[in-house]
């Protein structure tokens, strides 16, 4: 069964597009070595990052994570087994959002086609449901 770890933080300073690219690209090559798939969502500062997979390997990168001086104000949202990957395959999807910045996702994450739409935090996926509260709580027109 694998293991996931939600969680929220500010960054200390503003990320240019370079440096996010560059984390997203070193993101990948290690996350695809520890089978460790997940998403990351940035905007203005604030981002939600899901990270899945073995539950030690999760474990210990989130760990890492926490020691890392680019984030302040780490909360972590979320952290249990779970049945099936909300992100298979995505070994670091990366979106830095705009409010007109969600094609890559919209499958996924159907909320995006309507953010004014109640979160349903009953429903079977809370990781998505994570994701979504972020992106509500941070979309702009």
């Amino acid at each position: 069964m694998d293991y996931c770890i939600v969680y929220t933080s500010s960054v200390t300073s503003l990320l240019s597009a370079a440096e996010l690219d560059k984390i997203r690209h070193q993101s990948q090559l290690k996350n695809q070595s520890l089978d460790i798939t997940g998403i990351l969502l940035y905007f203005n500062g604030c981002l939600i990052e899901v990270l899945e997979g073995p539950e030690k390997s999760v474990k210990e990168l989130f760990k890492k994570i926490t020691h890392d001086p680019r984030h302040s104000q780490l909360i972590q949202l979320y952290a249990s087994p779970i049945r099936q990957r909300s992100f298979p395959g995505w070994f670091m999807g990366y979106k830095s959002l705009s409010s007109s910045e969600f094609e890559q996702i919209r499958t996924i994450i159907p909320f995006i086609n309507n953010p004014a739409a109640d979160v349903d935090t009953r429903q079977e996926n809370v990781i998505i449901t994570l994701v979504q509260l972020f992106y509500k709580n941070n979309y702009r027109n």
